[in-house]
């Protein structure tokens, strides 16, 4: 029995170190090292470039091409932070695209609505476009939380936003499965005329676990974090836009030089800068 219980013994201690042993590799990994394993080890769809992309997108109608080439659905809003959060509340939980209106710009809207095939679309704010119904259907946004839910059929909690550098970050942490309402804590968007809570369609999820690493940071657009967000890809707000700066952030994009990585934002520079810039602090690390 002694002896049984001595082999037993053994037994017990050889395989606690070979299970130490088989964990030693793991832990020899410098931070470094682990934060290239985890961002080259993720699959990425056919869609993307190849190769670290700059998007620099204010209104978010590069974004909207980048990551919806098709929508039935398309959220547009007015300039104003209040609602561009309550429009990202909306496509994030719906899976559309958002966009900030321009005046100016307005035949470009005209003709991604058709190239996209839309034919739902929700103004938030004070946007210039009259409702209509036919081919394409155009409605207003009535505001408030009881008519989030009407619109959606879901139910939505509310989350408050103190201050406009605060917006990007409380975006990029939307996700479809909580519908959450990000409101201003300054004002509410504006409400224009034959507003209603028409009902929203809620697309499917684009993403199917292959969207690239994406990188912005509190200077990014609304619009193009939504969009991120909405298409299911998990959006990392950086400190600093420059990996030689912050080890924060060449964590976010270490092994990322010649592969896929969408940064949002022109502080990020030029697509070759940032490719050139993660060299640079992976080799100085």
């Amino acid at each position: 029995m002694a002896k049984t219980r001595t082999l037993a013994g053994a037994a017990a201690v050889l395989a606690a170190s070979a299970m130490l042993a088989s964990c030693a590799p793991e832990a020899q990994l410098s931070p470094l090292e682990r934060a290239r394993g985890v961002n080259q080890s993720k699959h990425v769809g056919k869609l993307f470039a190849e190769e670290p992309e700059v998007v620099d997108d204010v209104l978010g109608i590069k974004t909207t091409k980048l990551f919806f080439p098709s929508s039935e659905t398309l959220v547009l809003s007015d300039a104003s932070i209040e609602a561009q959060l309550r429009a990202a509340s909306i496509a994030v939980t719906t899976n559309a695209p958002m966009m900030v209106y321009e005046p100016a710009r307005h035949a470009e809207y005209v003709q991604m609505i058709a190239d996209m095939h839309t034919v739902n679309v929700l103004t938030v704010g004070d946007v210039a476009i009259a409702p209509s119904s036919g081919a394409v259907s155009v409605r207003r946004d009535p505001g408030g939380l009881r008519a989030l839910g009407q619109m959606t059929a879901l139910r939505y909690q509310e989350r408050t936003v103190s201050t406009p550098q605060d917006a990007v970050r409380a975006v990029s942490g939307l996700y479809q499965r909580e519908p959450t309402w990000l409101r201003a804590e300054w004002a509410d968007p504006v409400v224009l005329p034959a507003a209603k809570p028409e009902p929203f369609p809620i697309q499917s999820r684009r993403d199917a676990n292959m969207a690239p690493r994406v990188v912005a940071t509190w200077e990014s657009s609304i619009p193009s974090v939504a969009n991120a967000r909405s298409y299911g890809a998990e959006v990392t707000v950086v400190p600093l836009s420059d990996p030689r700066a912050s080890e924060q952030t060449l964590f976010a994009m270490a092994g990322l030089a010649e592969r896929p990585l969408v940064a949002l934002g022109s502080q990020f520079g030029t697509s070759e800068d940032l490719a050139g810039q993660i060299r640079e602090a992976e080799a100085a690390y």
